[in-house]
């Protein structure tokens, strides 16, 4: 019988979360099924309790045979004990319920990132199309045609800059030319450079009268009326 490394592990642990299995039995079954992985999934898996003990690090034989035990009472493998210079043989039981039930578990749950991915993609590919159509009705301004701008935008700008609205067009233009920069939108990029602008010149008009104020009272100390 042909097995799923993953899937036989996926389910030994979820049969773990139902069943009670000393820890060193735990990690006897998880060796066995690597070697069972590495003989490509061989039918018996021949190997003696010296190599056992090798795997599961342990010195005492009689540990392997208590872990092993307690594999048979819960009918996780079939052993056949070895004959005088042939090692024991192992076997997985054909019966293993919990690789049915993690197979449809997996298969579930890739099912759902699968559809989870799709719907991703999907919404993507509307926002991709709606962003299309907005930039598709825009129009191109400046220089180098990479302003864009509904005639809305452009009449607002217009209506609230005046000539300078033409300004702010050029200078995007050049800097988006020129840096290869990349805005959402062109229309709340000039009015925040706008802003900023109108910041700055307050600002140094505010500069310019503590400046005035300082040197007026200084000539008034120089020279008192």
């Amino acid at each position: 019988m042909s097995y799923n490394y993953v899937l036989l592990n996926e389910g030994f642990y979820r049969w773990l979360e139902t069943n009670y299995l000393p820890i060193g039995s735990q990690i006897l079954f998880l060796k066995l099924i690597h070697l069972f992985n590495l003989s490509s999934w061989s039918e018996w898996l021949a190997v003696d309790n010296q190599r056992v003990m090798s795997l599961v690090q342990t010195k005492r034989e009689q540990s392997v045979i208590e872990w092993r035990n307690k594999l048979l009472e819960n009918n996780l493998i079939v052993y056949v004990k070895g004959k005088k210079g042939l090692p024991n043989k192992y076997k997985l039981n054909d019966k293993l319920t919990f690789i049915s039930e993690a197979k449809s578990e997996v298969f579930s749950v890739a099912k759902d990132v699968v559809k989870s991915v799709a719907q991703s993609a999907d919404i993507d590919k509307q926002n991709k199309t709606k962003q299309n159509k907005k930039e598709m009705n825009k129009e191109k301004f400046g220089e180098f045609s990479n302003v864009l701008l509904s005639e809305q935008e452009f009449e607002k700008l217009k209506l609230r800059f005046g000539e300078s609205a033409n300004k702010y067009i050029e200078r995007l233009s050049n800097y988006i030319e020129s840096r290869g920069k990349r805005y959402k939108s062109h229309y709340a990029t000039i009015l925040t450079w706008a802003e900023k602008d109108k910041q700055n010149t307050t600002s140094e008009g505010e500069n310019y009268e503590n400046n005035k104020q300082q040197n007026k009272r200084k000539l008034c100390t120089e020279y008192p009326e």
